[in-house]
């Protein structure tokens, strides 16, 4: 990966961590920033295999973070 789409990368997940670090969502955005980049990233394909676990475990703190009242 060019050290142009790294930095570009960078600057997303700063971006969206200082945007969503007061947001009750907002963290949770930086995983689909740093999936974009392990797609991106030749040596880091055999990780993707890991995306769907990390995709429910964050849905299922999603849902127990939810008022349920």
């Amino acid at each position: 990966m060019s050290w142009i789409y790294r930095g570009a990368l960078f600057m997303a997940l700063v971006l969206v961590g200082i945007w969503g670090h007061d947001k009750q969502y907002g963290l949770w955005s930086l995983g689909f920033v740093l999936a974009a980049g392990i797609l991106l990233e030749p040596r880091l394909r055999p990780v993707l295999i890991l995306l769907p676990v990390a995709g429910m475990t964050g849905v299922a703190a999603l849902l127990w973070q939810h008022p349920w009242y």
